[in-house]
């Protein structure tokens, strides 16, 4: 094992290489440097006010929101924006994109399991746990044992813990760390007003994401749910029940979260104060976001001893832009591209949801493929509720990627006629873009839900059509 010192030159020689020729350069340089010197991330960490954000769903809108946040009032922050978040694209943003100013902050997105590997070595001042939804199985296998994985990142360190009060893995993550725990998620009564406003006299059965209490392997009961397996559930065996909330979200029933400006309420309980905000990112999921957001930025002021910490947070949630793939909307011509990340059936579901519900919405898009950052399993295609949906759908729909033809299957199956020119060759698919935005109104948007390697793919493919930004460009 060589010094540190080798890794670091090793990472940022690569890094400057890799840009000349036109890469993003976002996980090899410090893969490489971990490669010569395994302590490398603790040496760089050292000393660094950092944020991490772990869960299946809304890493990565959740760091960008905290970083765009923070960046509003004033702090300089460092981030892996790109959501490289394996200990390699980690290494890389802290070797490479460093700053000399002692005050940075840095707000990093982490994989569930690298966060256990790697939570030592970061040390990280707050730690945020968004969610846990059923994800490439053949990777992490059940969620009970992701959540065993967080938790033994958690006990690396001395983190301030942010947790999902509606999410009963992440909200069991608060037992025995009472101390530095600290819960978000949708205000209870607020929620159970909402399920009545959907005239359901009942519940509805949560997902089976997490059905039991991991403790007695008794069935959850719920009093509300907002959607999935989240909401205010109890364990009728052992007691346990979804958490206080110190911050929480209230709804506002006279509008959907699918509007663009969505107007509703976070409040701070503990200090008995609220504000009224506008959803800047649509979405239900993104009100979660939203909360998980302003809940780490208030108590990263705290932790500064700044005055007005709650508010101020909340204030600048209204500076934030969608991040890369998530709900970002493409301007071309006059119409509009707007993506939208699917890599689970939870997250299909919600953006689903979304397009239904999307007043502009021209035609939607499904890229599906299998890599090993993907998953190879593509069968929770099939655990996703399609045909309720499908009669919403816009009328055109599109189907392309490695894997289009299970996914022109699974539509098909929901009843929905897909036109016979679809593409397995990703390169091709941007054809398709071309003739959706060809046939869209200007005004409208077509939406495209690609999970990750195909969204990859996608960018590369829009950036060398239309001329746009990439990813890592400033």
């Amino acid at each position: 094992m060589l010094p540190s010192f080798f890794g670091i030159l090793l990472a940022r020689i690569t890094r400057k290489t890799l840009r000349l020729m036109g890469k993003g350069a976002t996980t090899l340089p410090g893969k490489l440097a971990i490669k010569v010197s395994p302590d490398v991330i603790s040496k760089v960490a050292k000393d660094k006010t950092i944020i991490t954000v772990t869960g299946t769903n809304g890493k990565t809108t959740t760091s960008h929101m905290i970083s765009e946040m923070l960046t509003s009032l004033g702090y300089e922050v460092v981030n892996n924006i790109s959501g490289a978040n394996l200990a390699s694209g980690i290494a890389t943003t802290l070797i490479c994109d460093s700053s000399k100013n002692k005050d940075a902050i840095y707000v990093l997105e982490t994989d569930e399991a690298a966060f256990a590997k790697i939570a030592g070595s970061l040390k990280p001042a707050i730690s945020v746990v968004t969610n846990l939804f059923r994800d490439q199985l053949d990777r992490y296998g059940e969620l009970t044992h992701t959540r065993d994985l967080i938790a033994g990142g958690i006990d690396k360190t001395n983190a301030t813990l942010i947790l999902n009060s509606n999410d009963s893995l992440v909200a069991s993550l608060g037992k025995g760390r009472e101390s530095r725990s600290v819960f978000f998620g949708m205000d209870k009564d607020s929620m159970l007003t909402n399920m009545s406003k959907q005239n359901s006299k009942t519940v509805l059965e949560a997902s089976s994401d997490a059905v039991y209490c991991p403790t007695c392997q008794v069935k959850y009961e719920y009093k509300s749910r907002s959607f999935s397996h989240l909401g205010d559930f109890y364990c009728p065996s052992c007691g346990f029940r979804s958490p206080l909330d110190r911050f929480s979200v209230v709804y506002n029933l006279d509008k959907s979260p699918s509007d663009e400006g969505y107007p509703f309420e976070i409040k701070d309980n503990k200090n008995n104060s609220s504000e009224k905000l506008n959803l800047v990112i649509p979405g239900t999921h993104n009100l979660y976001n939203t909360c998980a957001s302003v809940s780490a930025v208030t108590l990263l002021l705290e932790k500064l001893t700044v005055n007005d910490s709650f508010k101020k947070a909340c204030e600048s949630s209204s500076k934030v832009k969608p991040a890369f793939g998530r709900m970002e909307k493409i301007n071309i011509d006059g119409k509009k591209l707007c993506i939208l990340l699917v890599k689970n059936p939870a997250g299909l579901d919600r953006s689903l949801s979304f397009v239904t519900e999307a007043s502009d919405a021209s035609s939607v898009m499904f890229l599906l493929n299998s890599n090993i950052a993907d998953g190879k399993d593509v069968s929770w295609i099939w655990d996703v509720d399609f045909e309720s949906k499908a009669d919403q759908l816009p009328k055109d729909i599109y189907v392309s990627g490695e894997r289009f033809g299970d996914m022109l299957l699974r539509v098909t199956y929901a009843g929905k006629n897909i036109p016979e020119e679809n593409y397995g060759d990703m390169s091709k698919a941007i054809d398709l873009v071309s003739k959706a935005l060809s046939n869209c109104e200007e005004g409208k948007c077509v939406y495209i839900l690609p999970n990750y390697t195909s969204m990859l793919k996608l960018r590369e493919l829009l950036v060398n059509k239309y001329n746009i930004k990439d990813f890592w460009e400033k």
